[in-house]
């Protein structure tokens, strides 16, 4: 099957009237989005792929009072053989990570801004099995890839969010659906953050793609620009404004105002600033990566691409240069170069000036850039 390029939306809908309309809003039902849709990954494949070490696949069971369990994986065959009944489901993170060319099944998502996409989830489950209903911090899109999956959700003003007491799964103790929606392959449910929601498997078939989007959370936001920020006062003390004489204890107002000075001058940040310090979080990976170091003397033999679970992204400085930001870390380099890496194109050190050249080695030297097959 040819992949496909764009979302078929329904009624007119088009990519800009369904951020202005649906995105974090409310949820909608996308029939045949990608029409004749054929997955290229079986259930068996699924089940191969969490066998693999460096995978982190999920294995979540129902008992026979109905609680919920998890295991993390990679597993063994033997675990897969013991299973019985159905009441079970299997989920593998980041699999466009581990198989590259899924990574083309996201480019219809890429009108939201790439650094926004997490990772593409599969899940397989048998008939009727399920992984209970639950809330999403964040985006996902829903599509069906095999068999069929019917989907409650609860799209309610003011839904029940209610958990089930000391359950090992943050699951929904009142859930009640206002919407049912029975999904076939390359019919796709938009959920936006927030919505209770819970999939049943139809037939023993059932494999469901989700593709979710990263949100910081806003704490780990302000603490992050916070120690930025903070390391370039490293060196520097705490001076006193002119002191009176004051009751001892008291921290008065001429002290206040010193500590307010401080803050303002730490958090009064130009928009380059910014700009670097959000490039850097947007960009930096939860997970430790095992990168291979490649010898740079015969790297002009090479073509280039972005190593899977790196993250990139870049502003653009000056129409000619740009800030690249890879795992972290920011390197100058032109605007051109900067388009090519977080687009996914091979790149050359073969007629690359000078900056260009510098920023490659630093990316080839850090593991963010691997060679191509």
């Amino acid at each position: 099957m040819k992949v496909p390029e764009h979302i078929n939306w329904p009624d007119s809908l088009d990519n800009q009237r369904f951020l202005a309309e649906y995105w974090q809003k409310k949820p909608l039902l996308i029939r045949q989005a990608f029409a004749g849709f054929e997955t290229p990954v079986s259930p068996d494949e699924l089940a191969g792929m969490s066998l693999e070490e460096d995978t982190t696949p999920r294995l979540i069971t129902q008992d026979a009072t109905g609680e919920y369990r998890i295991e993390n994986g990679p597993f063994d065959e033997a675990r897969f053989s013991a299973l019985d009944a159905n009441n079970w489901s299997l989920l593998v993170t980041d699999v466009e990570k581990h198989f590259p060319e899924l990574a083309d099944y996201l480019t219809p998502f890429q009108f939201i801004p790439s650094w926004r996409i997490d990772d593409l989830m599969i899940s397989y489950a048998p008939d009727s099995a399920s992984v209970g209903a639950h809330v999403d911090e964040y985006d996902v899109f829903l599509l069906q890839a095999s068999g069929t999956r019917k989907w409650m959700i609860d799209a309610s003003e003011q839904p029940d969010l209610q958990l089930v007491p000391d359950a090992t799964l943050k699951l929904l103790a009142n859930f009640q659906a206002s919407d049912t929606y029975l999904l076939e392959p390359g019919d796709m449910l938009y959920l936006p953050p927030g919505m209770p929601h819970h999939g049943i498997a139809v037939g023993d078939d059932c494999t469901t793609w989700s593709v979710g989007f990263r949100a910081p959370i806003l704490s780990e936001v302000i603490n992050y620009f916070s120690e930025m920020a903070a390391s370039q006062f490293e060196q520097q003390r705490y001076t006193d404004p002119v002191l009176n004489i004051s009751p001892p204890g008291e921290i008065n107002a001429q002290t206040l105002a010193s500590f307010k000075t401080l803050w303002e001058k730490a958090t009064n940040l130009s928009d380059a600033q910014l700009a670097t310090m959000t490039g850097c979080l947007l960009t930096t990976s939860p997970m430790d990566i095992e990168r291979e170091e490649y010898d740079l003397g015969q790297a002009h033999e090479h073509k280039w691409i972005k190593h899977p679970f790196s993250r990139f992204a870049y502003t653009d400085i000056n129409n000619d240069q740009a800030e690249l930001f890879a795992d972290g870390e920011v390197i100058t380099c032109s605007l051109e170069l900067a388009m090519a890496v977080c687009n996914k194109q091979a790149v050359s050190l073969k007629d690359s000036d000078e900056l260009d050249a510098n920023a490659l080695a630093s990316l080839i030297e850090a593991g963010c850039l691997i060679p191509e097959n």
